[in-house]
Order: structure tokens, then C-alpha cells, then sequence
């Protein structure tokens, strides 16, 4: 016989359990070096418009991306605010450089995060606003569910 309703315990709440963070810039004409030689940082994977993805077939638009690794937010003292200001505080602070990105190419920081269960949260520092919006960076959001610890 099924458990009643009301022996059931519900977890939910709390910071999220996981996140990676990335600066994503793109462009039909995106040459890879150039953003690099502006940004004086190495991005973790680039391609031109034209070259070919695994599946050996091209890809429709050039883009650069500087990432984290998946980080775990349950150890220590790692949340994901505290995280994503260093992240943020990684990113070079060029005025010049931001500029000519934003009139260039398309900019964005992507925060994916996992959450193990419903109504996880985090916060954003205003450090962390006010240093995106000086870049002229927006924001993107995703979030997924996982029910496993990998």
C-alpha cells in the first residue's frame, strides 16, 4: 500500500547545488585571434563561421567562449554569488576592448546552474551587475534539474 501524503518528507529550497559560468561572444565574421588579442585571455573553445563541428559539418556562426568548469556549491564555503563575482572579476577591465566588443559582436554571460530539487535560489552581488553592465554584457539564465550526484 502506498505511503500517505503525509509521511512524505519534501526538500526544497536552499542554494543552488551546482553551476558553470561563461562569456559567450559571437558573429557571422567573429575571428577568433582578434577577440583574444582585445581581451588578453585564452578562451576555452573558438570557431570561425565555416569551420567544422565533431559532426563534420560547419558551423553557421563564429564564436569565442571563456568558461568555467562545472563547479560543485555544496562543498565549503562555495556559493554560487561568491563563485560567479570571481568569475566576473576574471574578465579583463578594458573599457576600450568592451566597447569594440559590444559594437562588433553579440556579448553575453550565460550562468547555467542544477539544482537537485525545486525552489533553489542564488543571488546576484550589485558588484557583479555593475560589472557586466560597464561591459555591456547581458545576462542569460538556464536552469536544470538533476537527481544525480555526477
Amino acid at each position: 500500500m502506498p505511503e500517505s501524503e503525509d509521511n512524505l518528507i519534501y526538500a526544497a529550497g536552499g542554494e543552488i547545488d551546482a553551476g558553470e559560468f561563461s562569456l559567450v561572444i559571437t558573429s557571422d565574421d567573429l575571428d577568433p585571434a582578434e577577440v583574444t588579442g582585445l581581451l588578453g585571455i585564452q578562451p576555452t573553445d573558438s570557431h570561425r563561421r565555416g569551420d567544422l563541428n565533431q559532426a563534420g559539418r560547419p558551423f553557421n556562426f563564429g564564436r569565442w567562449r571563456f568558461a568555467t568548469p562545472r563547479l560543485d556549491f555544496r562543498q565549503d564555503d562555495s556559493w554560487c554569488q561568491k563563485n560567479f563575482d570571481t568569475f566576473v572579476r576574471s574578465l579583463p577591465d578594458s573599457p576600450d576592448a568592451w566597447s569594440r566588443i559590444a559594437r562588433d559582436y553579440d556579448a553575453q554571460v550565460f550562468i547555467h546552474v542544477w539544482m537537485k530539487t525545486w525552489n533553489r535560489e542564488f543571488d546576484l552581488s550589485a558588484f557583479a551587475v555593475g560589472e557586466l553592465a560597464r561591459r555591456h554584457l547581458s545576462l542569460h539564465i538556464d536552469t536544470y534539474y538533476s537527481d544525480d550526484d555526477d
